[in-house]
């Protein structure tokens, strides 16, 4: 008995003094959920590369809508030719110039009356591209908000199982005191508060490891947030959280219509559609307009000739060995693989939302059974301790209540959490992060 009552009372100093430890660290900085989430979105790496997509996007589609301008081209050529070339003739060698050196100046103005409907394709290939992108930042965003969530509610747990485990040592301590003064009454054996010292023992011990769990919850929010991990924050939202209402036809919808990579997927069609349409481009006629102004080339005679010509192109490529064909064959697969993709994504999607709503009810029937099982263990725990103090139970009777009024408000601090990260999951699930 002495062994136990020595282990006991160190175990409960240096419970003490990990305690004091902790609570001598600096203070926590409160931070809201949406707060955690605008830091998040501001350094998550993968956001910021999704959103860089965009703007390389938004180029390709300028580079796409080139050939729908005219192209304008200024250039020069000068020239120096030494000795000068001669007709040998009967009656003595004439030169061709009297120059020997030429600049030659030219603008000219080119633009594509047709080519196929290659440009139109591509351009659409690029509004698709942009669509993708943006897809790809909102199914970044959507995941990012969802990491955060998880690991906010996850410490806001942590915190509050340590409250729980904290009030089970206060609970221990006063049950220590009532031993000690019992048996000094001569009303219990010794051996009461043995167990009741051992007990509190056992308590401090679960106390520190939930103070631990605690700090690796700030840990792992600082890791989503990308914050050194000396910060420290504490979340001020509420735990509890009343069931929202859904409606799984209306999440469906929404979900199709706002997944990113659904969206992406869609976009992805199109483009490969597009595609067929620019292979295909290869079989029918280019038609250029060009205009150009400047000197005569070549010059026979010394200083500025002025010289316009307009011209038009016409190339129609009659036969290139299949290569055009080949392209189109490729194109049309590409476009079968992109539905199925979509199609697949589709019955992804639905069963995702599907098996995310029936969790939010469940989760939320299981927090209605941890708030009457946590009254009820409450209430037996009153009566346990006023039938010890009146010598009717023993305290074995008591330990028991106090055992089940722990593990109820354990098991309410679960179901809330699986509650809210339910919630989240379903609001990710149907595109509404």
């Amino acid at each position: 008995m002495r062994k136990t009552l020595h282990v006991a009372t160190v175990a409960f100093v240096l419970a003490l003094q990990s305690q004091a430890a902790f609570a001598a660290t600096p203070n926590s900085t409160p931070l809201t959920l949406d707060s955690a989430i605008s830091l998040a979105l501001r350094d998550n790496l993968s956001y910021r590369s999704a959103r860089i997509g965009i703007e390389q996007a938004v180029a390709m589609l300028r580079q796409a809508r080139a050939p729908e301008m005219p192209a304008v081209q200024v250039q020069d050529t000068y020239q120096y030719v030494n000795p000068v070339a001669k007709l040998t003739t009967p009656f003595g060698s004439i030169p061709f110039s009297t120059t020997s050196a030429t600049n030659v100046p030219l603008a000219a103005l080119q633009y594509t009356l047709f080519d196929g409907g290659i440009t139109a394709a591509r351009v659409s290939q690029a509004v698709a591209g942009i669509a993708i992108a943006e897809g790809n930042a909102h199914e970044a965003r959507a995941t990012t908000i969802s990491a955060v969530s998880e690991s906010y509610f996850g410490l806001l747990a942590a915190i509050r199982m340590s409250e729980v485990a904290d009030r089970a040592v206060t609970i221990a301590q006063e049950h220590v005191k009532q031993a000690h003064a019992m048996l000094a009454n001569g009303q219990v054996p010794r051996a009461d508060l043995l167990r009741a010292q051992a007990e509190l023992a056992d308590q401090n011990v679960h106390a520190l490891t939930a103070h631990a769990a605690v700090r690796m919850g700030q840990l792992h929010l600082d890791l989503v947030l990308h914050e050194p991990f000396a910060t420290r924050y504490m979340p001020t939202d509420h735990l509890a959280l009343a069931t929202p209402t859904f409606h799984l036809e209306s999440l469906l919808a929404t979900a199709h219509a706002n997944r990113g990579e659904y969206v992406a997927a869609q976009a992805a069609l199109l483009a490969a559609k597009r595609a067929v349409t620019v292979a295909a481009g290869g079989n029918l006629p280019n038609l250029k307009l060009m205009i150009a102004d400047g000197n005569t080339q070549p010059a026979v005679v010394s200083g500025f000739h002025n010289q316009f010509s307009l011209g038009l192109t016409a190339v129609w490529t009659l036969f290139d060995g299949g290569y055009t064909s080949g392209q189109v064959a490729a194109a049309r697969a590409g476009v079968d693989r992109a539905q199925l993709g979509v199609e697949a994504l589709s019955e992804g999607i639905d069963l995702q939302v599907n098996g995310a709503y029936l969790t939010v009810q469940a989760a939320s029937a299981q927090v209605e059974a941890a708030r009457q099982f946590a009254r009820f263990a409450d209430e037996s725990l009153r009566l346990a301790r006023v039938r010890y103090l009146g010598g009717v139970s023993t305290a074995l009777e008591m330990q028991d209540a106090e055992l089940r009024d722990r593990s109820a408000r354990q098991a309410l601090v679960q179901a809330n959490v699986q509650l809210r990260t339910s919630v989240v999951a379903l609001r990710f699930a149907a595109g509404l992060l």
